[in-house]
């Protein structure tokens, strides 16, 4: 069969690989012998149109597209506009936001033939299987779709054993570009992709839907076999790796495992992680430092207690200083996220969150106004208060759109604007001068970061800018 894989059209500045469907991809060659396309359309920044042109094109058999609750409409009109142009080929659709709504989508959008609910490398060639000998695909763990009038739906899947999925297959994508860019100031030089050592998450933050479909279940990779993929990327020329995991410090132990034999391989890259603010000891990030872990990104989320504890975030604002102190001891670039917008906070939680931003002078922050999207506690909670609309699963949503307590709209954007202006002022110091002169002495990422825009006259914009007195 002729198989395509897909990203919804779009643009974005932070064009990572789409590590799922090369996972995917990779299994499906392992076990079938199909012709297979992954486009990745939202960091080739095509719009429909380009999408739908190389659709047409290439006439696939198979068409899977995997999307996110932002991107959901925009990717159907595309599979609505592909379906009447390729009436013989079928339609899958996954990810998470198909994992939540897969009987809404099925009932609304009839030429989607087939939702894959969870983790897809099993039940994708299940399903390849099914449909080349024109079987029903009822026995295919994670399927959703409708046989006749009857509606089969079947559980989410999940892999077990993750070292024994094949490595994403990274040669599909090969004409693409990956890196990241902020406001045309490229952050990331040389080769670069992304990489999973673990699945799922144990914890259960309200705004966040990766514990429901990992069912909280928490599976590792061996070190070993994480090792392996590592030094291959390295031969393979790959200068820069990001690590996608929702928890890679949660056992200590096997990440300082990791680092002991990224060293012991000779393996030289940058590479960069999220981390949780809990699981940020000295001794773990000077031993990720020295096998060149250079950045690290903290969700911190709020300085008040009561508003991490409505989010169910099981860490402290104590916790978020240690962590980022820790780090920067560490010698790495530390990135943190802020969340504002919880039904229980008022303008003097807000404000405690913009003060601790200035306080921990992180060399990145992100401050977002809380989402409700499906999947979550917080979705269900609404859906649970009657605030839910009967289409509000097709795309995403602000709390100030439901929530009757807690901040509005008008006020969340005045405190985002401001946390980014004390932010900014937060460096204009000579202890501020003093510190980023230590992390250029300590960190090669750093150092890379101004030595590759030198002559970019956006990179010397952005800084006159934030010198800038408010």
């Amino acid at each position: 069969m002729k198989v395509m894989l897909l990203t919804p059209p779009g643009k974005t500045t932070e064009r990572w690989p789409p590590l799922g469907l090369l996972y995917i991809a990779a299994s499906i060659r392992k076990r079938r012998g199909d012709s297979i396309r992954v486009v990745d359309a939202f960091c080739m920044n095509l719009d429909r149109a380009g999408v739908l042109g190389i659709i047409k094109k290439e006439s696939p058999d198979f068409i899977g597209i995997s999307t996110s609750t932002h991107a959901f409409l925009e990717s159907m009109e595309v599979l609505r506009e592909a379906a009447a142009a390729l009436p013989e080929a079928k339609i899958a659709l996954g990810g998470y936001h198909a994992t939540f709504a897969a009987g809404q989508i099925l009932g609304t959008y009839p030429f989607i033939d087939y939702v894959l609910k969870g983790e897809a490398e099993s039940s994708m060639p299940d399903l390849l299987d099914c449909i080349e000998g024109g079987r029903d695909p009822a026995n295919v763990a994670g399927v959703s779709y409708f046989q006749g009038d009857a509606y089969v739906d079947n559980r989410p899947a999940l892999i077990e054993n993750l070292d024994e999925l094949p490595f994403p297959d990274r040669g599909l994508v090969e004409d693409v570009s990956y890196g990241y860019a902020y406001r045309d100031v490229p952050l990331t030089f040389g080769k670069l992709t992304t990489m999973s050592t673990s699945r799922g998450c144990p914890y259960q933050c309200s705004y966040c839907s990766c514990a429901a479909f990992s069912r909280k279940r928490l599976r590792y990779r061996s070190a070993e076999n994480v090792a392996r993929e590592m030094q291959m990327l390295y031969l393979e020329g790959y200068e820069n790796v990001v690590i996608v995991d929702d928890n890679f410090t949660h056992d200590p132990a096997r990440v300082e495992k990791i680092c002991d034999l990224i060293r012991e391989k000779g393996i030289r890259m940058k590479l960069y992680c999220e981390g949780r603010v809990n699981r940020a000891t000295p001794r773990l990030l000077k031993k990720m430092k020295s096998a060149g872990f250079d950045v690290i990104y903290f969700g911190a989320e709020s300085a008040s207690r009561h508003v991490l504890d409505y989010y169910n975030k099981k860490a402290t604002p104590e916790q978020a200083i240690e962590a980022v102190r820790n780090a920067k001891e560490a010698g790495m670039i530390v990135i943190t996220s802020f969340i504002l917008g919880a039904p229980v906070e008022s303008r003097e939680d807000m404000q405690k969150t913009v003060d601790l931003i200035s306080c921990l002078r992180p060399h990145g922050v992100e401050v977002n106004i809380l989402d409700v999207l499906i999947g979550t506690r917080l979705w269900k909670d609404m859906l649970t208060d009657g605030k839910i609309k009967a289409d509000d699963w097709k795309k995403n949503h602000r709390i100030y759109e439901y929530a009757e307590k807690g901040p509005g709209r008008e006020t969340l954007e005045q405190f985002v604007d401001k946390s980014y202006g004390e932010y900014i002022d937060s460096w204009k110091s000579p202890g501020g001068l003093v510190e980023l002169l230590g992390l250029l002495a300590r960190n090669r990422t750093a150092r890379g970061i101004i030595y590759h825009n030198v002559g970019n006259p956006r990179f010397w914009s952005a800084i006159r800018a934030g010198l800038k007195t408010r």
